[in-house]
């Protein structure tokens, strides 16, 4: 395998703020107890990434009452490890290098009642604040990189209290 030849999977991911100001984190099926991330998917060919992002969570939380608020300005990529790459091999399925991802402010519209994750995928979900990311988001430079996009959209990340300074409009 040489990793220089392998192009990146393009995809995408989602910060949700609720009416609280509380995110919205995934546990996904393969992930360890105390792994979690934000929600996302892959692009498929004939996407757009805000037509991905709204796919996806239609298809992961059973909803469509989410409002796509910010497009983050920065793509976010990283490597995967050689091992998850070995292992696609194995398994004979798509090989990257690593992701691309188009990452987006999201405000959900609807009541917690709205949500149904698809078990096939997702073992949990989870509303918690800002200064809580943290505790979940422990994935090599994940919390890092919240940071840096929080900062982006405007989202205070030290207290209880969420300011959100951003004007809302529709994308598609």
């Amino acid at each position: 395998m040489n990793r220089e030849e392998l192009t990146y999977r393009q995809s995408t991911s989602a910060v949700i703020l609720d009416k609280k100001g509380r995110i919205l984190i995934v546990q996904n099926n393969s992930y360890k107890d105390n792994e979690w991330n934000i929600p996302g998917g892959g692009i498929e060919e004939g996407e757009t990434p805000e037509t991905t992002m709204m796919r996806e969570l239609k298809e992961e939380l059973g909803s469509d009452k989410f409002e796509i608020v910010k497009v983050s300005k920065q793509t976010y990529r990283y490597e995967w490890p050689d091992d998850l790459i070995n292992k696609k091999i194995a398994e004979n399925k798509l090989v990257f290098r690593g992701q691309e991802k188009t990452r987006f402010l999201i405000k959900f519209l609807g009541e917690d009642r709205d949500l149904k994750p698809e078990i096939k995928e997702i073992k949990a979900i989870k509303w918690v604040l800002p200064k809580e990311l943290a505790t979940y988001l422990v994935f090599p430079n994940q919390m890092q990189e919240m940071e840096i996009l929080l900062k982006e959209f405007g989202v205070e990340t030290d207290s209880g209290e969420q300011k959100i300074d951003v004007e809302i409009s529709r994308v598609g």
